[in-house]
């Protein structure tokens, strides 16, 4: 297993110029409503596909939403079946430009399938609140991205998710080293140390049966000891 320093975390640019809208009327989210504590209300599930707006102009090979939901394009996603990269999935995806009539080329929202278990402890992220109730919770911040990752619960796939950040995107160095010599653009890598102090204020992912199906995410958080399935 490779270690840690080959994890990258796939992110979007610091420029929010090309970052895409949801088209709000489109989109449909569970809506989770705690029976006791009203500070607790939240979006759950996306119910829907996306449907984006673009700004205009070049699009770049990977688009991100300031959700930071990441879309790549049709040719990326041939790139990424010809070399038999693991750990994804992809979900349609109704774009248009926000002004003119031209078309946009063919989007795909890339979703996380592989599985790198919670974050070690060591990284300085352990739960610090939970309701039993809703079960929403929070986590304390990054404190040392160099031992966020413990490779032993890692499943071996090219993308992969950690807990409690399935909202971030993690790839091995194959991915990274792919990425680089196609020079796709709209993207970044960072070292997965570079991810200290990430969180600051508190993390926390939702459910992880928002981020797949309720019986994959009861198998492996049961596995994992996570609460909030």
């Amino acid at each position: 297993m490779p270690a840690t320093s080959c994890f990258w975390n796939l992110c979007g640019p610091k420029s929010l110029r090309k970052l895409a809208e949801w088209v709000d009327d489109a989109m449909d989210l569970e809506q989770v409503v705690c029976p006791i504590d009203p500070g607790h209300r939240r979006g759950g599930k996306r119910l829907t596909d996306l449907s984006i707006c673009l700004p205009g102009g070049t699009v770049q090979d990977f688009v991100w939403t300031w959700y930071s939901e990441c879309l790549i394009q049709d040719h990326v996603l041939d790139l990424f079946r010809r070399e038999s990269f693991t750990g994804f999935d992809v979900k349609p995806v109704k774009a248009r430009f926000k002004s003119g009539t031209a078309e946009p080329p063919k989007l795909w929202e890339l979703v996380l399938t592989g599985w790198a278990g919670p974050a070690k402890p060591e990284s300085g992220v352990r739960r610090v609140q939970y309701c039993e109730a809703c079960r929403d919770a929070t986590y304390s911040e990054v404190t040392d991205g160099s031992q966020l990752i413990d490779a032993s619960q890692w499943d071996g796939s090219d993308f992969f998710m950690i807990w409690p950040m399935p909202g971030l995107i993690f790839v091995t160095d194959r991915v990274a080293e792919c990425i680089r010599a196609q020079r796709l653009t709209g993207t970044v890598l960072k070292h997965v140390h570079e991810l200290t102090g990430f969180g600051e204020g508190g993390l926390g992912g939702g459910r992880l049966s928002d981020w797949m199906s309720e019986a994959r995410a009861r198998e492996l958080g049961e596995a994992a000891g996570i609460a909030e399935i």
